[in-house]
């Protein structure tokens, strides 16, 4: 075997070497958490006690609060995006994110006996509605899903469109599990005002030419850094005006992602729909390492 030859051999050993791991580990880490949903009893939020439980109830936006889809602009409770370019080398042709977020506003779980305020940041999320369509512009135009599937995908392989957008969202009043830790606060007051401030600008964010148009000054169509800076005070200030005491709050109920290192789910299913979840993604994880490590055995032998 010759030095150009070799130097790929042992490429292919290596790559064939990680997918053999990282399958493994893929099937290991879920299965994990397929026994860990199996075998966590659902509590009711009235009767629950502190520590790593699972509920499931339907999902509520907060009073007084709206949160929609950035790109698609539908009211949801949870929501996350992503805006990729296309980019074509020869023949070849890829994607690359140029822009993504993901939702961190609470939203609240009803399971009828009482109500949990769910905090998703840090959680694996199983949305119902998971969109993906093309467009012109970095920033779509309209709401126009393709679809998911081969269908979608080869709509967008073969479209002239230069972008691609991917939202995913879990959607008001519809069922949801949730699995995390779980706590019960007396009185709470609101949030800090730098986690505040930089929730309000992501609200912001979603309608961009509202945003422009507000504190674009130069009208330019980007806001630069002394415009940003203008954004955040008119944020802060409208944060501070806002706070409330404790004493203007009730108690709550909260459930967030374990400091642990236990799994924090949410998922628009009930528990033995996100178990066959689950169990698929262990079974591909195994079909994957057995396919890897059997490939690479056979190039071992050839040695």
């Amino acid at each position: 075997m010759q030095g150009p030859d070799r130097i790929k051999f042992w490429f292919l050993v290596a790559c064939l070497a990680g997918a053999a791991v990282y399958s493994f580990w893929y099937c290991f880490v879920s299965w994990r958490k397929n026994r860990v949903v199996g075998d966590t009893p659902t509590s009711r939020v009235r009767s629950a006690a502190q520590g790593y439980v699972e509920f499931t109830g339907h999902g509520l936006m907060l009073p007084d609060t709206q949160n929609k889809g950035p790109l698609s602009g539908i009211p949801c409770t949870w929501w996350s995006y992503k805006i990729e370019e296309r980019s074509s080398s020869g023949r070849s042709r890829s994607w690359s994110t140029i822009q993504s977020d993901t939702s961190a506003t609470p939203f609240v779980l009803d399971d009828g006996t009482g109500q949990c305020l769910i905090d998703p940041r840090g959680a694996e999320v199983f949305p119902s509605a998971n969109d993906v369509w093309y467009g012109s512009s970095e920033w779509p135009d309209a709401y126009s899903p393709n679809g998911e599937g081969v269908l979608g995908w080869l709509s967008g392989t073969f479209a002239s469109d230069k972008y691609r957008y991917t939202e995913h969202r879990l959607l008001s009043h519809e069922q949801v599990y949730a699995i995390g830790s779980f706590r019960s606060l007396g009185g709470v007051s609101a949030e800090s005002p730098d986690r505040a401030v930089a929730e309000l600008l992501r609200e912001w964010k979603q309608d961009q030419k509202s945003l422009l148009a507000r504190f674009d000054t130069n009208h330019d169509g980007v806001l630069g850094a002394d415009e940003w800076d203008r954004a955040r005070a008119a944020a802060r200030e409208e944060v501070v005006s806002k706070r409330v005491t404790p004493a203007e709050k009730p108690g709550l109920n909260v459930l967030s992602k374990p400091t642990d290192g236990r799994a924090f789910l949410l998922a628009a299913s009930d528990e033995e729909t996100l178990e066959r979840r689950l169990r698929r993604r262990a079974a591909a994880g195994i079909v994957a390492f057995v396919g890897s490590s059997s490939m690479l055995t056979w190039m071992l032998t050839r040695l």
